[in-house]
């Protein structure tokens, strides 16, 4: 299977490859297939990258949720440039992509949380009860207070529809790079996607 994947020719729209990719990890029972690693930066030029679970992957764009305010939503405010990477080490694969990213509105957000585990539910409900008493960027917490907020939330009824700090974040890029990796006799193989005003062009570069 590896080997055969390995061969994908890529062409088209890079997004839908990468959603094609996403569901071939998961068709492979890879853990977390839909997990991503985001890098943003703040409004002085300083990195922060963390994984999250990307819950939709349309034609334009990626999206995944989270709550606001975080490091990541706080520097996406001041610096919309973001870049992100899919590792699937089992299939040879990698996607790195650069662009923009920036909230939705409310309605979009609300609609996307029915959808998510009930755990990142609740994660979000304890967010919600501790954020106001916090002070940014350190997000020191008591010990034990997360873990007693999850559970309030969990017998909590409005824990049902999305908490006000609740978010989704879409990412729009304007460069994606495949990469597939090679065998004992042939290279690793990397295909480059950019966007310009005519649509999508891609081609070969160095691995």
């Amino acid at each position: 299977m590896r080997d055969e994947l390995m061969r994908d020719e890529l062409r088209g729209n890079p997004l839908d490859i990468v959603g094609r990719w996403v569901a071939e990890a998961q068709t492979a029972d890879l853990p977390l297939p839909s997990t991503m690693t985001l890098a943003t930066a703040d409004a002085d030029g300083v990195p922060h990258a963390r994984t999250v679970l990307v819950t939709a992957v349309d034609a334009e764009s990626l999206r995944f949720q989270s709550s606001t305010p975080t490091t990541k939503t706080r520097d996406l405010a001041a610096n919309a440039r973001v870049s992100a990477v899919f590792h699937w080490p089992a299939l040879g694969r990698q996607v790195v992509l650069q662009g923009e990213a920036a909230e939705l509105d409310r309605t979009t957000s609300r609609a996307a949380y029915p959808t998510r585990p009930r755990q990142l539910q609740l994660v979000a409900w304890a967010y919600e009860a501790l954020a106001p008493g916090l002070t940014a960027p350190d997000f020191e917490v008591p010990s034990g207070a997360v873990e007693r907020e999850f559970a309030a939330a969990d017998d909590d009824p409005r824990s049902a529809t999305a908490p006000p700090s609740w978010t989704t974040v879409r990412l729009v890029p304007h460069r994606v790079d495949f990469w597939q990796a090679g065998t004992t006799t042939t290279p690793p193989a990397k295909t480059r996607f950019t966007r310009d005003a005519d649509g999508w062009r891609s081609f070969p570069v160095l691995p």
